[in-house]
């Protein structure tokens, strides 16, 4: 039994810490934040997220809470449809399996609920790493404590360990140690979040999809979420951020300038919110090299992506799911696995994950441009779109929602 330490409590670390304790290793997850929340909002969820999340034995737990939407419409923020991808019987004989939508603290509800039954985790908050060094025995893993505890522990200590997942979001403090690489790129983009009560959504702005609207500037997603209770809005617009940090809340003042004039019910969901959360727009170029070692990386560590494909959070949970097949194939009833297995193991890992998602954030920083089109271009691409409606556009999706472990 080797002791995997992960860095980060996020929906990443819980499933990677998920699959580590499937294949019989102890696990330590060490999260910064005093509690196990999260703050963001909708998460989409294709054929490729739900079958990893079966993977991972979390599927059961969430699916009460989910929201199937009849299909995702794409329109112009002005007036008018430009495409429709039906997610009913049709879409689920093509891709094995159904289009869901979710609250992110659901989800992440859904892991931690499922890791704290497993006998093998540990899930310790109040923890921040900082560093870490590896030799031929071990890991060594640097930590900060929120405050010294009741019983006197130090502020600063060291936790040691067999191997180490760097599970820690965009600003990976164990990818800078690895990698070297410096702080995520601003995509020029800032996205504003809002999670308002279902019964405030007033008549005219249809529940039952999720709809996609573009306009010259920036783009609105909104959906229903936590079993129908919640509405979630995303929206994205051209803006430069001057901010220290990568979050605040905002009056979105900046929105009823960008979207002045557009369709009603766009304008009556961007009315709803009283106050957004304004999120950075960040990536990273695809790198070839996750790991060193003993030390891997997962998620947004690895691999962060704008949002533009709703892809991040399930391209961890098939991150997990990959490297726990990795692992398993190592596993045997005669012996344990070698400390020199389990690292090919976490090579073999990377190596299997590095072209999909790379696949996934470079796609993802094009739909940006693409997105927020005026004319000319957002001709040419409205043309492109309604030539994609319907069946077409399900069989351009096989690459991404035809994923199998």
């Amino acid at each position: 039994m080797a002791h995997f330490i992960v860095a980060g409590g996020g929906i990443a670390g819980l499933a990677a810490a998920l699959a580590c304790a499937h294949q019989g290793h102890k696990v330590t997850v060490l999260e910064q934040a005093p509690i196990i929340e999260e703050i963001g909002a909708g998460i989409q969820i294709g054929p490729n997220g739900r079958r990893a999340l079966e993977g991972l034995g979390v599927w059961d737990l969430l699916r009460p809470r989910v929201v199937f939407p009849r299909a995702i419409r794409i329109l112009r923020a002005k007036g008018g449809a430009l495409a429709e991808l039906p997610l009913n019987e049709p879409f689920q004989r093509m891709f094995d399996g159904t289009y869901q939508v979710v609250h992110r603290a659901d989800l992440l509800d859904a892991l931690f609920v499922e890791a704290t039954q497993r006998p093998l985790i540990r899930i310790h908050t109040g923890r921040r790493v900082t560093g870490f060094a590896q030799d031929d025995n071990g890991v060594r893993v640097d930590i900060e404590r929120e405050e010294t505890d009741a019983e006197g522990a130090e502020k600063h200590q060291t936790l040691t360990g067999d191997f180490l997942i760097g599970a820690d979001g965009i600003r990976s403090r164990v990818r800078e140690g690895l990698l070297h690489d410096g702080p995520p790129q601003f995509a020029g983009h800032v996205l504003y979040r809002a999670l308002v009560d279902i019964d405030a959504v007033p008549e005219g702005v249809d529940l039952s999809s999720v709809h996609l609207w573009l306009h010259e500037g920036g783009h609105v997603v909104h959906y229903p979420v936590a079993a129908g209770e919640k509405f979630n809005i995303v929206a994205a617009v051209n803006e430069s951020w001057e901010s220290e940090g990568w979050s605040e809340p905002s009056d979105g003042a900046i929105l009823r300038r960008v979207f002045k004039d557009v369709a009603p019910a766009l304008e009556k969901v961007l009315s709803l919110p009283r106050q957004w959360l304004r999120w950075a727009g960040a990536d990273r170029e695809p790198v070839n090299t996750w790991g060193k070692g003993r030390v891997t990386l997962i998620g947004d560590a690895a691999h962060p992506t704008l949002p533009y494909l709703a892809s991040g959070a399930v391209m961890a949970l098939e991150d997990a799911v990959i490297l726990g097949r990795k692992l398993a194939a190592i596993r045997s009833r005669e012996r344990e696995a070698s400390d020199e297995e389990i690292i090919s193991a976490l090579r073999a890992y990377e190596a299997t994950r590095q072209p999909r998602t790379a696949r996934i954030v470079k796609r993802s920083h094009a739909l940006g441009r693409i997105y927020h089109a005026g004319p000319p271009l957002s001709l040419a691409r409205d043309l492109f779109i309604r030539a994609r409606s319907g069946t077409a556009g399900l069989r351009a999706m096989r690459w991404l929602y035809g994923w199998r472990p």
